[in-house]
This record gives structure tokens, sequence and C-alpha cells, in this order.
């Protein structure tokens, strides 16, 4: 009789793509060639509970499925216990080892479980560095297992265990990866919708590169058209109003992506009072976006409110990195060092900057993701890099300026998408 498997045994167990409760019906026909007419049980053991198991499948002589094996993995604790002197014997230690099973132990609960056996083959399965099961095949034969090498059995068994295991553990974690990547897909779509769909704003030319690193992002940015909205004292002059916030939560990926999409929802609670923009509404919304407990990130913010009839552009920087500023084919930096991160202080109050803005003036904002991008040598693109890009580009609009330096910038780091969010915005003052 033979007692190491076939080449050919190997392949066909090594093909089983069936599920979990497949997988013990798949062990009783691959041993039925060393064991025909066994029984073969699936007995769990909790850690801690010493002779105890618990019946977590069985399959009879004949291959008949008389306990389900639902989960070859889970430690589910609503199983059938046993804690006879049969169950204390098979279980014991960590080794295979055959046993006779006398008729005085034949009518004890877990020998009635197993169809009353003359004889058992326990064998212990290797799960995860744990012991966590055990296969016991089971005759009405008293000397089946006599002169079975128990230890060389312990390898044939855990193989093929393995062999079916380890698949069906692949099939979950996919199915599960899959579940997770269409919840993120799905956090990635409301982030989209949360994005301005190029606003319609008089007297602006404007552009905007979102690229995540990811499926969804903790880079934000909202441009809008704030002439409905405008003070008392605006004075038409043909031109509109308009706001930008460029924020960037540290990290990246869903968690960043969450927090900024709920930055997105505070910010949308916003309707004045005190105050001159764009400071008043950053003040608003950090103080809601601070947590009293240790939320692990903080989102940095470049802010900007522009007034055309004053030609007032109020800015401030909220930790982010500069404005770039170009006038002519000078290039100068805004905002630089400015004020804390949002998420840090809840009661900071922002305070605005002012610039004088001219007709052409441009404008580039950007998350870090952009200046810190490697090339394969782990150079970054640099804040300098994207300034002389700026300063020597010709203007044709902002839209031509913007492809350029995203070209730049995947012509550096090799590809669409980098290592961290990366946003990008270019606007120039067009009246």
């Amino acid at each position: 009789m033979p007692t190491q498997p076939t080449f050919d045994r190997v392949l066909k167990i090594s093909a089983f793509d069936g599920d979990s409760r497949a997988a013990l019906i798949a062990l009783h026909t691959h041993f039925d060639v060393d064991f025909p007419a066994c029984s073969l049980a699936l007995l769990f053991v909790r850690e801690g509970e010493c002779g105890r198991c618990r019946l977590a499948g069985l399959i009879g002589p004949d291959g008949t499925e008389h306990v389900a094996n639902l989960d070859p993995l889970d430690e589910r604790g609503q199983l059938p216990l046993f804690d006879d002197a049969l169950a204390a014997r098979l279980v014991a230690g960590a080794q295979a080892s055959a046993h006779a099973v006398p008729p005085s132990e034949r009518g004890l609960p877990l020998a009635q479980a197993l169809f009353a056996p003359a004889s058992v083959l326990a064998i212990p399965l290797a799960n995860a560095g744990k012991l966590t099961h055990w296969l016991v095949f089971g005759s009405t034969l008293a000397q089946r297992f006599a002169h079975v090498d128990a230890e060389r059995m312990m390898l044939h068994v855990n193989l093929a265990a393995s062999l079916i295991v380890r698949p069906i553990a692949l099939r979950e974690l996919t199915a599960e990866t899959e579940r997770q990547r269409e919840e993120i897909e799905g956090l990635a779509d409301i982030q989209k919708l949360l994005l301005p769909d190029n606003p319609r704003i008089a007297g602006l030319d404007h552009a905007t590169h979102w690229q995540p690193a990811a499926t969804a992002a903790g880079d934000y940015y909202e441009l809008s058209n704030l002439t409905p909205f405008a003070p008392a004292d605006f004075a038409p002059d043909g031109n509109d109003v308009w706001g930008l916030l460029v924020g960037d939560v540290s990290g990246h990926g869903v968690a960043a992506a969450a927090e900024a999409v709920q930055f997105d929802a505070i910010l949308r609670t916003y309707r004045g009072g005190d105050g001159e923009p764009p400071a008043a509404a950053v003040s608003y919304t950090n103080r809601y976006f601070f947590s009293r407990r240790n939320r692990g990130h903080f989102m940095t913010l470049f802010a900007m409110y522009y007034r055309p009839d004053l030609r007032a552009l109020s800015f401030l920087s909220a930790g982010h990195p500069p404005l770039l500023h170009r006038r002519g084919n000078n290039v100068t930096v805004l905002g630089e060092g400015d004020q804390i991160p949002l998420g840090v202080l809840r009661d900071y109050e922002y305070r605005n900057n002012v610039y004088n803005v001219q007709n052409g003036d441009l404008f580039v904002l950007y998350t870090d993701g952009i200046v810190e991008a490697r090339d394969a040598r782990g150079r970054e693109f640099g804040i300098e890099r994207l300034r002389e890009l700026v300063a020597t580009t010709p203007i044709e609009s902002a839209q031509a300026l913007c492809a350029k330096l995203v070209d730049a910038l995947r012509a550096h780091q090799g590809g669409a998408i980098g290592t961290d969010d990366q946003t990008l915005l270019v606007l120039r003052i067009a009246h």
C-alpha cells in the first residue's frame, strides 16, 4: 500500500478549485488511495483547551459528507465540543499518532461521532505557525494504522492540505481585496464629484491638473465663482469675484481622501460671518475640522480670494508650499512660511495677506507631490525647476502652460503617476 503520493496525485490535488466545504471531500478522495474505506474527520482545537476538540467536518468511509466543513480556517465556538478520554488522547501534544480504540471507548461521544472506529490515525495540521486543526482517519479494522509511518504521513497530509487551503485563502483574500477596492473606488467617485467642474469665471483664465497617487487622494481643491456672494460694496466691472482653495492632507490614499471629503463637507456649511475672506472661512473650517482626539492627519492649505473691482488678491498659506507669481518674466514667491496647517490648533485665527494684481498676472499653485516628485536616481523635481519653467515658458493660455508643466513633471518622474498625490493649478488674470 503506497504511503507517498505520486506526482500525478499531487498535480490533481493542486488543481483543486473548490470552496472550503469541498476541501475535506477532496482530501478524503486523495487519501482514499492510502486508506480506502476509511472515514476522515477535521477536528478544531482552541489554544488553551487541552484535551478538547470540536468537530469541524466529517466524511464517511464511502465519501458521504456528514458534517459540512464550512470554513477550515474559521475558529467558531459553535462547533460540537468533545472532551472525553478519546478526544484527550487524539489531540494531546503535536505529534502524529495511531491509536487503537478498544470496545470500552467506542461508546464515547467522539467515537460515536466518528462511526465507532476500531482504530484511528491523528495528524496535526500546521496553519500559519499554529496548530489549530487535526485530520483524523478512522477504520473499523483494529490494526489498520499499526504499520503506518506517522511522521512521513504527517508531511504528506500537511502538503496535501496546504495545496488545498492556500488557494482557498488566496481566493478569499482576492475577494476581500476586490470588495475593498470597490469601496475605495466609491469614495474616489464621491471625491471626484466634489471637485469643481471647470467653473466659468469672467476675467480669469484657469487650468487644473489633479492626479491621485492611488485610487483616492488626499489632495483637494475648490475654485468657485463668488460673485453671487460678493460683499455689499462690490462694484461690478464685468469680471467675477472668485475664491480658490488648494489643500493637501498628510499622507495619501483612503484615509487622506476621507479627511479631504470631511474638510469639503465642513467648508460647505460656512455661511460667512465676522472677518474677511478667505481667512474667516479657513478659521471656521479649521475649528470644526479639528478633532478632540489625535486624528493622525493634518491639512495644509493655500487660500485665495480675488475682488476684481479693487484688483486685490487676499491670500494665506496654512503650512502649504508657496504660491508662484509671474509678472512679465519675473517670478516671485508669495505666502512662504506663512501660518500653521489645519487640524493643529482648534482656535487658531488665520490672517490674510493682500496683494495688488495687474492684468496678465499669472499664479501657479501646487501640492508637494509636484515638487517632491523623484526621477529614477531619486532627484526631486524641485521648486526651483518649477519656478524656472514658469518663468521661461511662453504664456499662450493657462491650459497650455499647465500642460507643459505636467509634461515636464511626467518626463522627470517617468510616468503619469507619482508616489504622492499631485495637484497643479494655473491662473491668469485675463482682464
